[in-house]
C-alpha cells in the first residue's frame, strides 16, 4: 500500500511482500479469534522492552533491524525515498519522535464550560426540589411545566375544518353512520353465506 503514497516527509512500512502474507500471533481462547498479528506483535515486543522513557535514544533503524523475518513469519518491506534525507535520515530518527510525541492541549476553556454547565444542571435541581418541598406543604397541584394555551371554539373549528371527510360522508352524522357500518357487515355475512352455500352444493 505504500507504494501508493506521494505525500513528503513520510516514512513506509509494511508488514510483508506483495505475494505473501501477513500472520496473526494467537488466537484469543475466550474469543476464538486472533488478537494481534506477527508484525504488530513484534513491534510492540520492542517498544515495551527496549525504549522505558521518553528520553530513549532508539532509532527507526534500531527498530527495522529488529525484526526476525523467522518470527514474523514474512519480510517487511520499507520505503524511504519520500523522506527528505532519503533512507540515512529516516533510519537515524528517534523511535520516540513517532510513538512518545506528546503535544500541548489546553483543556482549561473546555473544563470551564463542563463546571458552569454541571453548576447550572445543580442549580435548576435545587429549584425543582423547592417547588416540590413546597408544593408538599400547601397541598396545591405542582406544575413542572408551562401553561397550555387554551383553544378558542373558532380555532377549534378552523383545526377540524383541516381535516374534511371526504365528499360522500361529509353529511353523514353518527347514527348515520353507524347504520351504514352496520349494513356493509351484514351484506358481507351474506355474501359470505350465500357463497358457502353453492360450494355445498356443488
Amino acid at each position: 500500500m505504500y507504494s501508493k503514497f506521494y505525500s513528503p516527509n513520510v516514512i513506509g512500512v509494511g508488514s510483508s511482500k506483495l505475494d505473501q502474507s501477513s500472520y496473526s500471533h494467537h488466537a484469543d481462547g475466550d474469543v476464538g479469534v486472533a488478537v494481534i498479528d506477527r508484525f504488530t506483535y513484534y513491534n510492540l515486543e520492542f517498544l515495551e522492552n527496549q525504549i522505558h522513557d521518553q528520553s530513549s535514544r532508539l532509532t527507526l533503524g534500531d527498530l527495522f533491524d529488529s525484526y526476525d523475518e523467522g518470527e514474523i513469519h514474512s519480510t517487511p518491506g520499507f520505503r524511504y525515498d519520500l523522506f527528505q534525507g532519503g533512507e540515512r535520515e529516516a533510519r537515524s530518527r528517534l523511535v520516540m519522535d513517532f510513538f512518545g510525541n506528546v503535544q500541548n492541549v489546553e483543556g482549561a476553556k473546555r473544563e470551564e464550560e463542563d463546571t458552569r454547565s454541571w453548576r447550572e444542571d445543580l442549580a435548576a435541581l435545587q429549584k425543582l426540589v423547592e417547588k416540590m418541598q413546597q408544593a408538599n406543604t400547601t397541598n396545591k397541584p405542582l406544575h413542572l411545566g408551562e401553561p397550555i394555551a387554551e383553544i378558542s371554539k373558532n380555532e377549534a373549528d378552523v383545526e377540524s375544518s383541516l381535516y374534511e371527510a371526504p365528499a360522500g360522508f361529509r353529511g353523514i352524522g353518527t347514527f348515520d353512520g353507524q347504520t351504514l357500518g352496520v349494513s356493509v357487515l351484514t351484506g358481507i355475512i351474506g355474501l359470505w353465506l350465500a357463497g358457502a352455500l353453492l360450494k355445498r352444493k356443488t
